[in-house]
């Protein structure tokens, strides 16, 4: 993760509404995901929150991390 992520990576996690992601935050969690487990970027539908729970849980283990 490099620094500029990081930053907005903290950001995100100070939000304010914990339980919402707005559109400039699910483009985050989808792109660093993406990136930091090497898979193809995708938006997945919030109708469901599990996914984006995980994927925020597998972020935060790799920020947490260094």
């Amino acid at each position: 993760m490099v620094k500029e992520d990081r930053i907005l990576w903290e950001k995100f996690l100070n939000r304010k509404k914990q339980n919402e992601l707005n559109k400039t935050q699910i483009k985050l969690v989808a792109r660093l995901h993406s990136e930091l487990y090497s898979h193809k970027y995708d938006e997945p539908c919030t109708c469901n929150g599990r996914l984006y729970r995980s994927w925020i849980e597998d972020i935060n283990e790799i920020y947490e991390s260094k």
